[in-house]
């Protein structure tokens, strides 16, 4: 399970994320935990590695209060089992996870693969790149949609 400590510059008031990552490509997990730790987010992910297994982890942490709870996916569109696609649109009907962010990360420059997952809620598309100091650019990518999602949790009357 991911303990993601927010970062901006010097230190924010520490804000600690779950995060689940969706991929099957261990050079890509490789690059992502890269990402996290340029980005001065201490991480350590909790993984899947294929989409049946992503929706399975959704499902328990629906049923079981004690399972890790997720507060950001991280999922791949080319997983084997389930697509990206599948497991964002179960994603979505979770009662408890419905709405937490997601993050497309995907060796597809298809329009239609970011028309389409854009349409059933992903809150960033983040193509693949093959240059290393691009793929770095995820790191600040999660940063600001973990914030945005703090933010708009802050702001729902309690």
């Amino acid at each position: 399970m991911a303990t993601l400590v927010l970062a901006k510059g010097a230190r924010m008031a520490e804000q600690q994320y779950q995060i689940l990552l969706a991929e099957d490509n261990p050079a890509d997990v490789y690059l992502v935990r890269k990402a996290l730790e340029a980005a001065d987010l201490a991480e350590s992910l909790e993984i899947v590695d294929d989409g049946e297994k992503a929706v399975t982890y959704i499902e328990e942490a629906d049923r079981n209060e004690k399972a890790p709870r997720p507060d950001l996916l991280l999922l791949d569109l080319n997983l084997p089992r389930k697509s990206g696609h599948e497991v964002l649109a179960r994603l979505r009907l979770s009662p408890n996870f419905g709405s937490i962010p997601v993050v497309i990360i995907s060796s597809s420059g298809s329009p239609r693969d970011q028309a389409s997952a854009i349409n059933l809620g992903a809150n960033r598309y983040f193509q693949k790149p093959s240059d290393y100091h691009q793929y770095m650019q995820l790191g600040s990518i999660v940063q600001d949609v973990l914030r945005e999602y703090r933010d708009k949790l802050n702001q729902v009357p309690r």
